[in-house]
């Protein structure tokens, strides 16, 4: 019974973030008048499909809840690639279908009709924001998730130390590492730190060796070289550990916009730290997980509460944002990079050019998930 309820609260998180990625694209489409010939929450066979009256968009469910799709339409079907007004096909079923619908037009005939609803006509800029839309809108999405739990939350946590505790025998001490009671840290070596998790981070993320912390004392600017943090390893990581109890701030409305707006940009920081770790080397196959994975960590967070649940959202949307925008073929910042050298180059690269880096980007990525979905698989049941 736990894992059926997992497994539904797995399904509505990714439903939710796949839902809004797919909605800023088919907003962006609809404000530039794109036609999107179908609207779907998931892959595979339709489960349920409604045909919108005006638009004659198909909004449909699919069976298998690890995705969606805009079915845009790209360009007018039977048109060959830089072909002229008189060498399109106006033969093809799809222009019959579309010369029914959209009618003629006093300046090109059906074409001129039909070629204003498709995705190649528009503008490169107007493109490269539907290609974007998706990713913004998930970022947007995890910054209202982080105001929730910011509003939720009955304290807020400041830079400012209030008192330091002996990681062995938890008594309190007021001064460790040059670091005194009082201090308001504003940097942790190259990081600028706003609140208390944005603080709480850095410690963990660049904690695990001595490192350079700028407070402020007595009103003067000081650097405390080389603090050394008590740390901790787990999966062969090694983080650093935060020894001390901050003081809290006043809940307003200027705090709450500031660790909300903080909030989120130490949630993308974690997502960009994370994928310069997996360049590096620093972390290793062990360390990704698929949905499989995810699905696992919702489960032990919803265990917490919902503020947990929250927070796991808040990161998978940043990060489901992020990724999408990385300049790899097969994903939207793969697509916008395409549409940036269009934008330079002032014409397409060929489309066999892209059609074949898109399928190798395809390739990888999906030896990837598989390889992580047998990772996942094999850390549940070992």
């Amino acid at each position: 019974m736990e894992a059926v309820k997992v497994f539904v609260l797995t399904v509505i998180v990714f439903g939710v973030l796949i839902f809004v990625h797919e909605l800023g694209h088919f907003l962006a489409c609809r404000i530039f008048g794109v036609k999107v010939n179908e609207f779907a929450i998931g892959m595979g066979p339709k489960l349920v499909s409604v045909k919108g009256k005006k638009s004659s968009t198909v909004y449909s469910i699919r069976a298998l809840p690890i995705g969606g799709f805009n079915n845009i339409e790209e360009e007018i079907p039977g048109q060959r690639e830089n072909a002229g007004e008189e060498d399109r096909d106006r033969t093809s079923p799809e222009y019959d279908k579309y010369q029914h619908e959209y009618g003629t037009s006093d300046s090109g005939g059906v074409n001129a009709a039909w070629g204003e609803y498709t995705f190649s006509s528009r503008p490169v800029w107007q493109r490269m924001i539907i290609i974007v839309a998706g990713a913004a809108m998930n970022l947007l999405l995890g910054l209202l998730l982080m105001t929730v739990v910011v509003l939720r939350t009955e304290n807020y946590y400041s830079t400012v130390i209030y008192s330091f505790y002996d990681t062995e025998t938890g008594e309190e001490i007021s001064e460790y590492s040059g670091l005194k009671s009082g201090d308001e840290i504003i940097k942790v070596g190259r990081r600028r730190v706003h609140t208390g998790d944005e603080l709480f981070y850095a410690i963990f993320a660049d904690g695990a060796q001595n490192i350079d912390i700028t407070v402020i004392r007595d009103g003067e600017r000081i650097v405390i070289e080389d603090v050394t943090f008590p740390t901790g390893n787990e999966a062969g990581i090694v983080f650093g550990i935060r020894n001390f109890t901050p003081c809290t701030e006043k809940k307003n409305f200027v705090n709450t916009v500031k660790q909300a707006f903080f909030g989120s940009i130490s949630s993308m920081t974690q997502v960009f730290d994370s994928i310069k770790g997996l360049i590096t080397g620093k972390y290793g196959i062990q360390h990704i997980s698929g949905p499989i994975g995810v699905g696992e960590v919702i489960g032990e967070a919803a265990k917490l509460g919902l503020d947990s649940v929250l927070m796991i959202s808040v990161l998978l949307s940043m990060n489901l944002g992020i990724f999408n925008l990385l300049p790899i073929p097969g994903l939207d910042g793969g697509k916008f990079v395409f549409l940036a050298i269009e934008g330079i180059r002032r014409k397409p690269l060929p489309r066999q050019i892209e059609e074949n880096a898109t399928l190798v980007g395809m390739m990888l990525l999906f030896s990837l998930i598989i390889i992580v979905a047998f990772k996942d698989i094999f850390t549940l049941v070992r």
